[in-house]
């Protein structure tokens, strides 16, 4: 029979104590100093970050709704007067979702007819027609938004009036005045503000029904 030779494997023994705090090899050595998390402190993290989720749950952002505004389709822009009280009444540039009002006619507004007029129909004063000559020395225009008052208001040349009709609101300056008052109308409406309402031709105006208020 063949000899059998027995022996037993041993565990290599370190010749010195491993520090079993730190693995690694020379300077670069990951320490390995944190105990284990108990119980307790890994239901107090949930917690905690379940109150965060919840927190940033109940944040939001709150925008509000834009405040109703009244919009100006056109006012008189070479006067500085007019610009400011258009600005003062209501906006051109209104928010896209911004509510579009009318104004209160309780507040001053009135009721009155209005008739047109052009260079054709414009007088002197002197009984020449064809002129751009006006009370206030202000030339008419072609695309002016202006006006005209009875001769007994001449004290308002110079002032900015609201004009509405149907939902269009311009603002234009009083430069004129005229001897219409007898025939029941309030106002003569110089060209660039019959065209701000959607006419074409003074004579398809004729004379119309309009809202306005001296500012």
């Amino acid at each position: 029979m063949a000899a059998v030779s027995a022996f037993m494997l041993q565990p290599a023994v370190a010749s010195h104590d491993v520090d079993v705090d730190t693995i690694g090899i020379g300077d670069a050595r990951n320490t390995a100093s944190d105990a284990p998390a108990s119980s307790a402190d890994r239901m107090r993290a949930a917690s905690a970050d379940t109150e965060s989720v919840s927190s940033s749950a109940r944040r939001s952002i709150t925008v509000n709704d834009p405040d109703p505004v009244i919009v100006i389709s056109a006012y008189d822009a070479t006067n500085a007067s007019t610009v400011a009280a258009a600005m003062a009444l209501g906006t051109t540039d209104p928010l896209p979702t911004a509510p579009h009002i009318m104004p209160d006619e309780s507040d001053g507004w009135s009721l009155g007819n209005a008739s047109a007029y052009s260079h054709a129909d414009n007088d002197d004063g002197k009984g020449n027609f064809g002129t751009d000559v006006t009370a206030s020395g202000v030339p008419l225009s072609s695309e002016g938004l202006t006006v005209a008052v009875p001769e007994s208001q001449a004290h308002l040349l110079g002032h900015a009036v609201a004009l509405r009709y149907g939902e269009t609101i311009i603002v234009a300056t009083v430069t004129d005045t005229g001897g219409f008052e007898s025939y029941g109308r309030a106002l003569d409406l110089a060209p660039g503000c019959w065209k701000a309402f959607g006419v074409t031709d003074v004579h398809d105006w004729g004379v119309r029904s309009v809202y306005y208020k001296f500012l």
